[in-house]
């Protein structure tokens, strides 16, 4: 399934049960249709990238986010414009706003840690051009940051 695929066939689930916790909500993903691999990235980058599109320039985020893998605590900091999943939500908010309602897309942006930060924040009186943020940390198993196997090695 192709990125924007995903993250359209995604919203309805996000915006239904996407404050649930996520061992309950990637199930949700993967029944709509969504292969687990993808499921994963969409719930680890479309929140933060319409939390980061509501947000717009009122703050100043990172460009990058940290990528630590559970089992070995590898840490490698990643440009979030390489994930297609954050890049490709980015560009499909204000599309899939004027579509389905912007209030769709505010509700999942609400499920961005930034976003609940910036939030909170702003609620206790911060000015928003003092905040500083850290990269946004995302854990991956390490299977998933072991590099694609060739297909021609199917033995391995």
């Amino acid at each position: 399934m192709n990125v924007e695929a995903a993250i359209r066939r995604a919203i309805p689930v996000l915006d239904e049960r996407g404050h649930i916790d996520p061992g309950v909500l990637l199930p949700w993903l993967i029944r709509s249709g969504i292969p687990k691999a993808q499921a994963r990235d969409v719930m680890r980058f479309v929140p933060l990238a319409f939390g980061r599109e509501v947000l717009g320039e009122m703050v100043d985020l990172p460009a990058t986010y940290v990528r630590v893998t559970k089992e070995t605590g590898e840490r490698r900091e990643v440009a979030l414009q390489d994930e297609p999943f954050f890049r490709e939500a980015r560009r499909l908010a204000l599309v899939i706003g004027a579509e389905i309602g912007g209030y769709v897309i505010g509700r999942i942006a609400l499920q961005s840690a930034e976003f609940q930060a910036v939030n909170a924040a702003l609620q206790a009186g911060a000015n928003p051009k003092d905040l500083v943020f850290a990269s946004p940390v995302v854990m991956v198993d390490a299977e998933e940051n072991a590099a694609p196997k060739p297909w021609w090695k199917f033995w391995t």
